[in-house]
């Protein structure tokens, strides 16, 4: 089965940020982002390993990607959903798109409509170019297998959503 190529889309769409201003965490993942497109996966997934144990959202996203696509790591889609999770809870829109397109065909986790229209709903309304556009073709696809009360649930479920801060450092 032919990886999806949103995993791609979404870490570019995720570094934009990270030049904003400088601070020895964004240098850090930076730099461990350099090295992962490097090919250099083992440093990177040491300093994602240790970002994401001080919170870091997109360090949690990049090891679910790591996993997903097994790159320095054995693929495992249950740990890059778990990683993909951490990083959407805390509103990292990257592991919200990622972790809501697991659930449409269940890698991962549990098959769930619902929560992937959710979830991909909460990514879309982030506004950012690419990944909203994505968001909304995988929300739809996700829709047409759907009955009304599910997307009525979903979307209850997604305008309630709040990002929780957690971990020791802010993004």
């Amino acid at each position: 089965m032919r990886r999806p190529d949103f995993i791609t889309l979404i870490i570019g769409l995720f570094l934009w940020p990270v030049c904003l201003w400088p601070s020895p965490v964004r240098a850090d993942f930076a730099n461990a982002v350099v090295a992962y497109d490097q090919g250099k996966f083992n440093p990177a997934r040491t300093e994602f390993r240790g970002l994401a144990q001080r919170g870091h959202a997109g360090a949690e996203f990049m090891l679910g990607a790591m996993y997903f696509y097994g790159k320095g790591v054995q693929r495992n889609d249950a740990l890059a959903a778990i990683w993909f999770h951490k990083a959407a809870i805390k509103g990292n829109p990257s592991g919200q798109l990622a972790f809501g397109s697991l659930h449409i065909r269940g890698l991962g986790v549990r098959q769930d409509l619902v929560k992937a229209y959710g979830w991909l709903t909460v990514a879309a309304n982030h506004a950012i170019p690419g990944l909203q556009q994505q968001a909304i073709v995988l929300r739809d696809e996700a829709a047409r297998l759907m009955q009304p009360d599910e997307i009525a649930d979903a979307q209850r479920w997604a305008s309630s959503f709040k990002a929780r801060a957690s971990g020791l450092i802010r993004e």
